[in-house]
């Protein structure tokens, strides 16, 4: 799920959050971006992390027009799209309040140009899309991380947590995998209390929490798609108790799967999805 934004405004903003990563780029000098109690000015080319969960908002100045792009992508986009890695590196900038990038002349110069293409490659459909805005979420996500100051994981830590990548690749490419926390452990060669520390660490989740939302996710994208009875979208999710997965559901979304299906049928990002 991603959907993205050209802005240029100095409406009155009041502090939000997000059930979405946010990507914002500002185009010109005119704000302040408030994350968490920190604050920093707008500068052309500048980028703000904003990761779900995390309030913030936009002062804007009065006698003038702020001009932005920002991008929101679902918590678990990056990994559904094949960048698992990037997933967790994000995780790890997201504990240590990276929020704001550098201000390397080509660096701003980079983002600008970059986040301007993802935008109009949103908006315009045309062939193999999905994959060039990935493709281009991604340049911008690396080089953001590359301009902040969070550490890198260490090769022991990278070869020690290879195989839980491995194991979250699986989960989402196919949804219905079957394996328990003991049973992911002993695939991934080790113990069971570290295996759920590190997936916690690279994903944000718990292995359970990062398995149910691959399905939640992927029954979402077939209510989007197919026309398919709810029924049969929770088999093909591998929720084989259909109250289950109306409560997982509605828990998650805050609307029933039948109103979701309609919700995305009027418009591909449903406003609720957006802000809290």
């Amino acid at each position: 799920m991603l959907w993205s934004r050209y802005g240029k405004t100095s409406y009155v903003m009041q502090p939000h959050r997000h059930d979405l990563h946010e990507f914002f780029v500002c185009l010109n000098e005119h704000g302040v971006q408030h994350v968490e109690g920190r604050s920093c000015g707008f500068k052309r080319g500048r980028a703000f992390m904003l990761f779900s969960g995390c309030r913030h908002w936009v002062e804007f100045r009065p006698e003038a027009l702020a001009e932005f792009i920002l991008v929101c992508f679902d918590k678990n986009h990056l990994a559904q799209a094949g960048y698992l890695r990037l997933q967790e590196q994000l995780e790890n900038h997201r504990r240590q309040g990276a929020y704001f990038s550098g201000d390397a002349p080509d660096y701003l110069e980079f983002n600008v140009d970059a986040i301007t293409r993802l935008h109009r490659t949103i908006s315009t459909p045309g062939l193999l899309q999905n994959e060039l805005v990935n493709a281009l979420l991604a340049q911008l996500l690396i080089a953001f991380l590359r301009s902040t100051v969070a550490s890198d994981l260490s090769p022991e830590e990278d070869k020690k947590r290879s195989g839980i990548v491995k194991l979250c690749r699986q989960a989402t490419a196919d949804p219905t995998l079957e394996m328990t926390l003991a049973q992911a452990a002993r695939k991934a060669g080790v113990c069971r209390s570290a295996f759920a520390a590190l997936v916690k660490q690279t994903t944000g989740f718990t292995w359970r929490q990062y398995i149910l939302d691959c399905r939640l996710k992927k029954a979402v994208e077939l209510l989007a798609t197919t026309d398919i009875p709810i029924s049969d979208v929770a088999l093909k999710c591998n929720f084989g108790n259909l109250g289950y997965f109306y409560r997982t559901f509605l828990w998650k979304y805050d609307c029933t799967p039948r109103k979701m299906r309609l919700l995305l049928q009027q418009s591909s990002f449903p406003p609720f999805l957006k802000e809290y």
